[in-house]
C-alpha cells in the first residue's frame, strides 16, 4: 500500500491516520512543534515537524519523502491573512512538485457556500463570506489548476465525543433557531476521507455532511440537556434554511454515514 502524508495531523488527522494504518497504509503526520511530534509518536504515528511560512517551509523535505498521497489538513487561522494562507498552500504545492506525489486531498469546509438559505451540493457556486472561507476557495482553485490529481473534501461542522459547539455557545444567544444543522461526526469524517483516499480513481469535490439535518433549536436544546448545561437562548429574528447535501460520496463509493441521527 502507499504512504499517506497528513499535513496538519490534529483532532481529525490522528484518528484518520490510525484508521488508515488499519487499512495497511503507511502514515506520516506533521505538527508544528517538537512536542507535537512526540505526541504523534506516542499515538503510534510517524511524526515530523513542519512549519509553513509565507516564504519558506521548514521540515517539508523529510516529511514528503516517500509520500504518494498528500492530505492537507491546515484550516486557516487568524492572525494569518487570506493572502498569507494561500501563499503557504502555493509554497507547499511548489515543493510537492519535486516529489513523486501522485494525488492530493485538501480538507476544505462547507462554509465556502456562504450562509444564505438554500440547498447546496458539489455543483453549487461558492459564495465565501468569511476570511477562512475566502482563503479556502482560493486554495481550492490552486489545487484545481495543479497538474497532480486532487480531491477537495468540504467538511460540515465537525463534532465528536469531545467536541461540540454547545460548549462555546454557552452564554451567547444562538441565531437562526429555525435553520438546519449541517454537521459531520468525527467517526464519519474519518471513514469518509479514508474512502476517498482508497478510491484513487476519484477526483473533484466531495461534501461530507451527515444526512440528518435537525432544526438548530432542537439540536442545541437536546445537546444542552444531554451534557447538563443551561438551556440556551435563541434569536428568533432570523430564518435561513441552509442544507448541505453530502450524498455524492454514497453514490460514487460504498460509503454510508453511520451517524445518521444527530439527536442521540
Amino acid at each position: 500500500m502507499s504512504t499517506i502524508g497528513i499535513l496538519g495531523c490534529g483532532w481529525l488527522g490522528v484518528p484518520l491516520g490510525k484508521y488508515l494504518q488499519q487499512l495497511d497504509y503507511t502514515v506520516k503526520g506533521s505538527r508544528t512543534s517538537e512536542s507535537g511530534v512526540v505526541e504523534l509518536q506516542k499515538k503510534g504515528i510517524e511524526g515530523y515537524c513542519v512549519v509553513l511560512e509565507d516564504d519558506q517551509a521548514l521540515g517539508l523535505d523529510t516529511f514528503l519523502d516517500q509520500v504518494d498521497t498528500l492530505l492537507i489538513s491546515l484550516p486557516p487561522k487568524r492572525p494569518t491573512s487570506e493572502v498569507g494562507y494561500v501563499r503557504k498552500i502555493q509554497l507547499l504545492l511548489d515543493a510537492s512538485a519535486s516529489y513523486p506525489i501522485q494525488r492530493i486531498l485538501f480538507l476544505s469546509s462547507t462554509s465556502v457556500y456562504g450562509s444564505r438559505g438554500n440547498s447546496y451540493d458539489e455543483t453549487s457556486p461558492v459564495v465565501p463570506e468569511t476570511f477562512s472561507a475566502k482563503a479556502l476557495v482560493s486554495s481550492e482553485q490552486l489545487l484545481d489548476e495543479y497538474p497532480i490529481p486532487s480531491v477537495i473534501v468540504r467538511l460540515g461542522g465537525l463534532i465528536g465525543v469531545d467536541r461540540n459547539p454547545i460548549y462555546y455557545l454557552q452564554g451567547r444567544t444562538i441565531p437562526n433557531p429555525k435553520g438546519k444543522i449541517n454537521f459531520i461526526h468525527q467517526e464519519d469524517a474519518v471513514r469518509g476521507v479514508a474512502t476517498l483516499v482508497s478510491h484513487s480513481e476519484l477526483q473533484g469535490i466531495f461534501n461530507l455532511v451527515a444526512p440528518h439535518h435537525p432544526l438548530r433549536e432542537d439540536y442545541y436544546l437536546h445537546m444542552a440537556q444531554k451534557v447538563n448545561l443551561p438551556v440556551p437562548e435563541f434569536n428568533n429574528e432570523e430564518a435561513r434554511v441552509r442544507i448541505i447535501k453530502g450524498d455524492k460520496i454514497c453514490r460514487k463509493t460504498p460509503f454510508h454515514y453511520s451517524v445518521d441521527n444527530l439527536l442521540i
